[in-house]
């Protein structure tokens, strides 16, 4: 079965879709060999890793593409991912959609930032006029060559605002809507106002989701819950700790039973399917 229709079975299922993100192919294959059946992309862990900058839009278009196409052609699940404000107008927008579905991603969210974008969490946004958003979600639609490809519009606007936004964006056609709710009654009432399903990133360290989980979420009226900073932080973490072990120590074995066994790693980076494709097609000179 194509990503795109396992995407959409997901998508119009019972229950809710848990989307760990990546920012990058090694993390995206984590989240695919841990069981998970939809995984997303971090606007923000790819701007660290790859430029090692926060989130602030300084990724271009095709840097992007190419580390999607390299994570999404690394795993066998679906992938969504941020493509930003669609990296210009709307124009801009219809080759964004095409060039993200060519490198065999299943979906993608749209934001109405306006341009370069920075992450909401870092400074405050600014968002482009409906009837501009409006044009680039018209744009994407006619863009992707396979309808069961979805396209999300998100916006960082206050609440009421955002309802009106998101409502607008469904009506134009999105399949679905991403509000960012600051408030935990935000995050229980976006579910009573918006029509469209609903794609919730999980908050990082903030009340809003501080004790809750996806399956709460999913209670709620969220359909696809992703959690854009849980992978990144947590390798930061563990990779500050060895450093500051060997820096210190001058070894690091007090990690070895923390650390995954190697013939783990190798099984996450699909050892089996490379040594069956040696014995198929190789042969001792």
């Amino acid at each position: 079965m194509m990503k795109t229709k396992k995407l959409r079975d997901l998508i119009n299922g019972d229950k809710v879709v848990v989307a760990p993100c990546a920012y990058d192919a090694l993390s995206a294959r984590a989240i695919e060999f841990m069981g998970f059946e939809l995984a997303a992309t971090t606007g923000f862990g790819m701007h660290g890793t790859m430029l090692g900058v926060p989130d602030n839009g300084l990724l271009t278009f095709t840097e992007m593409v190419r580390m999607c196409r390299n994570m999404a052609s690394s795993i066998n699940i679906p992938m969504m991912a941020d493509a930003e404000g669609g990296y210009g107008n709307a124009i801009n927008t219809y080759r964004t959609v095409k060039e993200f579905e060519n490198s065999g991603l299943a979906g993608l969210f749209i934001e109405d930032q306006e341009l370069p974008p920075n992450c909401p969490y870092i400074k405050g946004t600014k968002l482009i006029s409906v009837e501009e958003m409006i044009g680039k979600i018209k744009a994407a639609l006619e863009a992707r060559k396979d309808k069961n490809f979805v396209i999300v519009a998100r916006t960082d606007a206050p609440f009421e605002e955002a309802i009106e936004r998101l409502n607008a964006y469904y009506e134009a056609g999105v399949d679905m809507v991403k509000p960012m709710p600051r408030s935990r009654k935000e995050l229980e009432d976006y579910p009573k106002y918006l029509k469209a399903p609903i794609h919730l990133g999980f908050t990082y360290g903030k009340e809003t989701t501080l004790g809750l989980t996806a399956t709460d979420c999913g209670k709620m009226g969220y359909k696809i819950v992703t959690f854009p900073f849980s992978e990144l932080m947590a390798s930061t973490t563990a990779i500050l700790r060895i450093l500051k072990e060997i820096k210190e120590k001058g070894t690091d074995e007090s990690f070895y039973q923390e650390m995954i066994k190697f013939e783990e790693y190798l099984k996450i980076v699909n050892i089996d399917l490379y040594n069956e494709l040696d014995r198929k097609y190789m042969f001792d000179i």
